[in-house]
């Protein structure tokens, strides 16, 4: 079991990570392009991790009769590990070729707020609240680690708690026709 979550794990989080140096060469640094690729590469190579992972756990040693619990748990220990991956990827990224990220960041932020029709006082708020998190963000490893966690690992919960009943359903139904 534990060289499936761990292949599982390891493998998804290297595919969703690697976007980090494929998808800016495609999108031209469009943030926001860039992050509906990342977080459908998050739902599809994660949630495909899952599936297969989890389906090969429960016929090698639950015989065809995972619970819920037993499905949820060892997603999760996939989720953790494709977190930890991926954010490690991004680290890396961020240490080659991120220099520029962080005020291309909050460039692209100015250029969403600028044309809005919000006060020039709200805007200069909230510009000057986004600097002080992007100042955080590229001075601290754990601000960045934390951060970058935080986009993958929902993403992961959501799913696999979707898996989990997914493959208890699928093996009582398997049981029901046996």
């Amino acid at each position: 079991m534990r060289k499936i979550v761990w292949v599982s794990g390891l493998s998804s989080g290297l595919l969703i990570g690697s976007n980090f140096f494929i998808s800016p060469a495609l999108s031209g640094e469009n943030y926001d392009s860039l992050e509906w690729l990342g977080f459908s590469s998050m739902f599809l190579f994660l949630g495909l991790a899952l599936f297969f992972g989890v389906k090969r756990i429960n016929s090698e040693k639950y015989h065809g009769h995972i619970q819920f619990s037993q499905a949820f748990v060892a997603s999760i220990y996939i989720v953790l590990i494709a977190s930890v991956v991926y954010t490690l990827m991004w680290e890396l990224y961020f240490q080659s070729s991120g220099a520029d990220f962080v005020q291309n960041y909050l460039t692209s932020i100015e250029e969403k707020l600028k044309p809005s029709t919000l006060d020039p006082e709200v805007i200069e708020s909230r510009l000057a609240s986004q600097r002080q998190v992007m100042e955080s963000y590229q001075e601290s490893l754990l601000v960045r680690f934390s951060l970058t966690v935080t986009e993958i690992f929902p993403v992961g919960l959501l799913l696999s708690l979707l898996n989990g009943f997914l493959q208890s359903y699928l093996a009582r139904r398997q049981e029901s026709k046996s």
